[in-house]
This record gives C-alpha cells, sequence and structure tokens, in this order.
C-alpha cells in the first residue's frame, strides 16, 4: 500500500497493468492514455485499473498525491469468486470506466476503507487474510451499485445495444487478439455479421474492429522490443505468432519497420 504517493503505479510507455490497482487521488491531477482515448483523474476520483488494461501516464501535476493498493492476481480472483454470482457485465464496465469521481462524504468512507485495510495488512493476526478479502469485497460491492446505477439509467435504445455490443467485443478482444487476427471470429463468436460488427464498432469507437486488433498487437509488440532482456524469439512466442518470420511481417507492414530497426530507434 502506497499513501502521499506522487507518482501512479503505471509508467509513461503504454504497457499492460498485470494486477489490479485501487487508489483515490488526494491533490493535483494526473493525465492518463487508456488505448487511444486520454483521461485526467482530479481530487476525490477513485481509480482502478483492472489486469489487462493498456495505460500509460502522460503527466503529472506537481502537487498530486494519491493513496493506492495493489492487489496480486491470486488475491484479487478470491476477492472475484466471492461476488461471482452477480452479471458478468459489471467486469466489462469496471475495465472501461475506470475512474469514479465521489462526493466528500464518500470519499471520507473510501479512505476509512483505505486506513482499515492498512492497520490489517500490519497485524499478524489469524484470518488476517480473510479479513482483508472481506474488506475488499465491501469496496466492489460499492462499485457494484455504481454499475447497477449506470444499468438502471440507460434506456433499452439502438444506441445502447450497439454500445453494448461495442463492449463485448473489446472483452472478447481483449481475452483472444493474440491468437486471432481476424474479425471473422469476433464476429462468431458474437451472432454478428463481420460486417455488422465493423460497422457498429466504427461507429461508436472510432475505430473498426481490425484497427482496435492490430493497435493492440503492435503496442504489445513494442513495449516489449523495448525490453533488451527478451530476444526477437521469445517475444514471437509470448505474442503467439507462428514464427519470427510472422512476426516480422506483421510488424514491418504497419510501422514500415522492422522489429529490430524499431528496437534500435528506441536505444
Amino acid at each position: 500500500m502506497q499513501s502521499n504517493a506522487s507518482t501512479l503505479p503505471i509508467t509513461d510507455c503504454p504497457s499492460y497493468t498485470p494486477i489490479c490497482t485501487i487508489g483515490i487521488c488526494i491533490q493535483g491531477n494526473a493525465k492518463i492514455r487508456m488505448d487511444s482515448q486520454e483521461y485526467t483523474i482530479h481530487p476525490h476520483d477513485v481509480f482502478v485499473f483492472m489486469p489487462g488494461l493498456l495505460v500509460s501516464v502522460i503527466e503529472t501535476s506537481p502537487h498530486f498525491t494519491t493513496n493506492y493498493f495493489t492487489l496480486s492476481n491470486t488475491f484479487f480472483y478470491d476477492v472475484i469468486k466471492t461476488i461471482r454470482s452477480f452479471s458478468p457485465q459489471f467486469f466489462s464496465y469496471m475495465k472501461s470506466r475506470f475512474l469514479y469521481p465521489l462526493p466528500e462524504q464518500e470519499m471520507q468512507y473510501f479512505m476509512n476503507y483505505y486506513t482499515l485495510l492498512k492497520s490489517r495488512i500490519k497485524l499478524p493476526k489469524s484470518f488476517s487474510r480473510e479479513a482483508i478479502i472481506a474488506l475488499l469485497r465491501i469496496i466492489f460491492l460499492d462499485l457494484y451499485n455504481d454499475f447497477e446505477n449506470y444499468i438502471n439509467h440507460r434506456n433499452n435504445t439502438s444506441t445502447t445495444r450497439k454500445e453494448d455490443l461495442t463492449h463485448r467485443f473489446y472483452t472478447l478482444m481483449m481475452d483472444n487478439y493474440r491468437e486471432h487476427k481476424e474479425v471473422i471470429f469476433y464476429a462468431d463468436k458474437l451472432h454478428v455479421s463481420s460486417k455488422y460488427l465493423s460497422e457498429v464498432v466504427k461507429e461508436t469507437s472510432g475505430k473498426s474492429p481490425k484497427d482496435w486488433i492490430i493497435d493492440y498487437s503492435l503496442l504489445e509488440i513494442k513495449e516489449l522490443l523495448k525490453n533488451s532482456s527478451l530476444n526477437i524469439q521469445e517475444i514471437t512466442i509470448r505474442t503467439k505468432f507462428l514464427n519470427q518470420s510472422a512476426l516480422g511481417r506483421f510488424f514491418k507492414r504497419h510501422t514500415n519497420m522492422s522489429p529490430s530497426e524499431y528496437r534500435e530507434s528506441t536505444y
């Protein structure tokens, strides 16, 4: 747990969040990028970075201060399992709506949770893990209440259905873009035609499904290429290309550079 931190647990290079991070902005602000969109974290904003989000810090103000804690994936899924009877859309919702502005009173509630969690972590008592999971469950239940309010205020319109389809595509893509780069795979899974999926995603997000898949793939490859400890073969395995040649062709087609040329340009 980090108190009065002046930085966020993410870097200025686009990278995937390996674990869950939950925190609150105390003062100042931070500008971040998630995918291709920019967001600003303001005072009293709770932020929840779910595992697998592609984020980077653009800038922070001089007096930016935040309290946050991170959850290992094991711990995170232990908490999630306690609320698995909820709508599966809840977790997709949290991946796309990670900022929660709070009024003063609710901010104090969150700070109370944070202080209590911090004290429980320091106490070497029996059932400490169970107590911490119970506290975290309360936080996630509050987030779920926000999700329910969102659902209740939506109208069952064509626009809403299109947004839902785009949301489901995005969630499916996050889990499958390494192995499946063809739009037909996602269209089949979502029980719509490729043409309709492309039209809807383009209309609601500004980018086609194909562009989203390519952009996510390129961002991951570029991030891995910046890690000098990984050779091209290891990157090929991680990104699940058939071989180095396939990776090289894909990368050069969309960047006009070979992976090696890109790596050299970053040093």
